[in-house]
């Protein structure tokens, strides 16, 4: 038989018994339907409460569901559909480039690659659906991190230990401020042989509900295959699609990201 963390099901039952009555519920009725220790019942219940996961009403004295369970779902939501609905615009790009597109979502440092069409030229990459890399050292990741607040970025990076897979790798927190910031200033990232040494990639951010940073796509090719030319070619083709999906996934400012470094602009990466 399979252990089971008590306070983990704890909180599975209180959120479970919160959903069956939109309205809320008092203390008493929660004491009533879970049959737990009032003492064990307050202490779960501040808890969750402190994570924004339930709010409590004075005025009412019931308690409902919080804020962060909506962003929670939402960032399922975004899972489940991203990939579909992005699915033709990556298409259309491959066939357009012959090149290798990608899609990857942010996940604390690193970036999980959801979706890769192929190229009918060999190209061998580290990148497959379902792998992760570091975000720093991405065009996917740096187009995800031009999403968030500075203020995430110095949470998540500011003490980091950077390691450096190649010589054109960012190696420190104040070099990613600077990266960060010419993303953002020339619409685009830009995988320079990072991560990769002969493998170049252009990327641009999917924005979703509240213009939330939601997901990135990329074109990937060899190095001798990459100039100037192409890369304004493959920027312009992926903000064309980034646009339409981040549309289509909640977003009203696709470009919203552009401006993100700023403390207080309410754009961010989701975590999920």
């Amino acid at each position: 038989m399979e252990s089971v963390v008590k306070s983990a099901d704890r909180v599975v039952a209180v959120l479970s018994a919160l959903a069956e009555m939109p309205v809320g519920l008092t203390f008493t009725d929660l004491l009533v339907k879970l049959e737990l220790p009032r003492s064990s019942l307050h202490a779960l219940l501040q808890t969750l409460i402190r994570a924004n996961l339930v709010v409590y009403e004075p005025e009412t004295k019931l308690y409902h569901y919080g804020p962060k369970l909506w962003e929670l779902s939402m960032a399922y939501y975004h899972r489940i559909h991203l990939v579909p609905i992005a699915w033709p615009y990556l298409q259309a790009i491959r066939d357009r480039m012959n090149q290798t597109v990608q899609m990857a979502i942010l996940e604390g440092r690193e970036i999980l690659y959801v979706a890769k069409i192929e190229s009918t030229r060999p190209l061998q990459l580290v990148s497959h659906v379902g792998s992760r890399l570091p975000a720093y050292a991405t065009g996917l990741g740096k187009a995800l991190l031009a999403s968030l607040s500075s203020v995430k970025i110095k949470e998540l990076w500011q003490h980091f230990e950077f390691y450096r897979y190649t010589p054109h790798t960012i190696d420190s927190y104040e070099g990613l401020l600077s990266e960060l910031m010419r993303t953002r200033e020339r619409g685009y990232a830009i995988d320079e042989g990072e991560y990769s040494p002969d493998v170049r990639c252009v990327a641009y951010p999917i924005l979703g509900y509240e213009n939330v940073g939601v997901a990135a796509i990329s074109v990937t090719m060899s190095a001798d295959q990459f100039n100037h030319a192409v890369e304004i070619e493959m920027a312009e083709l992926l903000q064309k699609a980034a646009r339409h999906i981040s549309v289509r996934v909640g977003s009203t400012n696709p470009d919203a990201w552009k401006t993100s470094g700023s403390d207080g602009v309410p754009v961010r990466a989701t975590l999920l």
